[in-house]
């Protein structure tokens, strides 16, 4: 149990003790580590991992402000933390952009927001799904099957929540400005900008993230290592220093 604190449940006066967390910044490092290529040291994760703790003291403060809590409970955080960490430097070390990863980019997605809104009828695209229609391949702006991508666009708006569903439907079917947006559902211009911008990448991550293991050119955990030799670093892609090696 994390005891190293004091009994007042006020924030601003709870007292932990930091050195408790590092079984959980060791745990969280190596759960995330295992799921990326063997040459990404892992004493830069827990690094990472330490300044993500100190950078966000109150929501950890918070999680483990329960008398009952262990440090377990901040597990979670810290994995989800140490992705994020691996996946920016994966990027760098593989070069390629994180954007890519994903089945549909943000611009593609709004593209397409702009083309399905237009239609009166705009929910009937998602019904291509019961009628059979294919699933949209990573490029469906160039790949001849932009009517499958409207498909998938609308399934992933009908299962937003509704704060989020709502202020797209004003944006792209009413064309409102971020103010009138605003105005309409209570909220700042601000509020109401950061709705669509989440709502965009919420229907984003629904529809999907491509392999790691393609966005490496082939290369995946232990191959990559073994071709480049743990030697990949911010200034070198894997791909390079195979090139480089084959050049002599």
């Amino acid at each position: 149990m994390l005891g190293c604190w004091t009994s007042s449940r006020d924030l601003e006066t709870t007292v932990i003790d930091w050195t408790r967390l590092t079984p959980a910044v060791e745990r969280a490092a190596g759960i995330a580590k295992s799921n990326f290529p063997a040459h990404h040291d892992i004493s830069d994760v827990k690094q990472e991992l330490w300044v993500w703790i100190m950078s966000n003291k109150n929501t950890v403060t918070r999680v483990l402000s329960d008398q009952n809590a262990t440090v377990n409970v901040v597990v979670p955080l810290l994995v989800k933390a140490a992705n994020d960490f691996l996946k920016k430097e994966d990027a760098a070390d593989y070069g390629y952009h994180q954007e890519d990863r994903f089945e549909y980019s943000l611009d593609l997605i709004k593209s397409i927001l702009e083309v399905v809104f237009e239609h009166e009828d705009w929910q009937s695209f998602s019904q291509a799904a019961s009628d059979g229609m294919p699933r949209a391949k990573s490029e469906p702006a160039t790949s001849g099957d932009n009517l499958a991508s409207y498909a998938d666009v609308s399934r992933a708006i009908a299962s937003l929540p509704e704060e989020q569903y709502n202020a797209l439907v004003w944006r792209y079917k009413y064309h409102y400005t971020h103010q009138q947006i605003g105005d309409a559902m209570g909220f700042t211009r601000q509020r109401a900008q950061k709705i669509l911008d989440n709502a965009v990448k919420a229907i984003q991550k629904a529809l999907g993230e491509r392999s790691l293991g393609d966005l490496r050119n082939g290369y995946d955990g232990r191959t990559a290592d073994a071709v480049t030799r743990g030697h990949v670093g911010r200034g070198d892609t894997a791909q390079h220093i195979v090139d480089k090696d084959y050049e002599g």
